[in-house]
């Protein structure tokens, strides 16, 4: 780990939060005075999305976000889960019925029959993402209140098959600081150290499954007007003995109610690995056919995609 690669990364995270900070610093002054009353008790937020296509090919999926609560004047706790789940059929295609022969590059003879396959669904999409996470104010005053700061532990585990990750399971524990908790402006931020243990589909000799890391978290939530709420969760997670293995995820909502138990809410999620999983490339060659010096029998030269590439065999 070296200390301008280290340097670099803390640049960055304090620009972030900076760039964060910056526009809501006249705000502060507005926070009420004295401890905020807080009632304990349980909270739950559930989204649920189904989708259902049918045509030429055949898909369905379900999307279930959902984040448990509960608090106390100085304690709290937090379950989220998250799953994303699609099955995706091919197109449907007529295949020729068995019996019927023809040279390559001729027409088919005359009275062949073929039948239509609708191939199976299979699993096309899978992530799933659980996480529980215990904190406690370190002073005597309430967990939610203005600068309020508290200890937390916690854990995750995800898995992500488009990505190449079978399993993930992250562990961490740090500091909390609450800056705004208004009805109408919530932000903390949460800063820890992590052990992570991970999976992939493909080993990468060059990348560490267990590491002990460097983890920034944000919780931010701002009202627009009287009834809709836009919700940011940022998480970063980075290798201490190599930096450039590094986990960003961040997801975005705007929440509009449209009734007291129902709400239209629209997501964006963003995830990057800067050292993604190994996973299968695709090779397209050019075959061409070719006789060799005149002699019968023939072979076949390899070609790339580029003039005068490739080999032969």
């Amino acid at each position: 780990m070296g200390p301008r690669r280290f340097a670099r990364l803390g640049g960055v995270l304090a620009g972030c939060c900076a760039l964060l900070l910056l526009p809501f610093g006249g705000l502060h002054a507005e926070e009420p005075e004295g401890d905020a009353e807080l009632q304990s008790g349980w909270t739950n937020v559930t989204d649920l999305g189904l989708t259902l296509t049918d045509g030429n090919s055949e898909t369905d999926g379900l999307k279930l976000h959902s984040v448990t609560g509960w608090h106390s004047q100085r304690a709290g706790f937090r379950l989220k889960l998250d799953a994303l789940h699609t099955n995706t059929a091919d197109d449907r295609f007529r295949q020729v019925d068995p019996g019927f022969t023809w040279e390559p590059g001729g027409a088919p003879p005359a009275g062949v029959t073929a039948s239509l396959v609708d191939p199976d669904k299979e699993p096309d999409v899978e992530k799933y993402f659980v996480e529980g996470r215990y904190e406690r104010a370190i002073a005597a005053k309430p967990i939610r209140q203005h600068g309020t700061m508290s200890w937390h532990v916690g854990g995750s585990w995800d898995r992500n098959l488009d990505a190449g990750i079978l399993g993930r399971t992250v562990l961490y524990s740090g500091i909390g600081h609450v800056w705004w908790d208004r009805e109408d402006l919530k932000f903390r931020t949460i800063y820890g150290l992590s052990w992570t243990d991970r999976t992939e589909e493909t080993q990468d000799p060059e990348k560490d499954d267990q590491f002990p890391g460097l983890r920034y978290n944000w919780i931010y939530e701002n009202r627009w007007g009287k009834v809709v709420v836009f919700h940011q969760e940022w998480t970063f997670n980075a290798n201490l003995n190599d930096l450039s293995d590094f986990s960003s995820n961040m997801t975005s909502s705007i929440r509009v109610p449209m009734s007291q138990r129902l709400s239209l809410r629209v997501w964006l999620n963003w995830r990057s690995d800067n050292r993604p999983a190994l996973g299968d490339v695709d090779l397209v060659a050019r075959v061409i056919s070719v006789v060799p010096d005149g002699v019968a029998g023939g072979g076949v030269a390899f070609c790339g995609g580029g003039e005068g590439g490739g080999g032969s065999v």
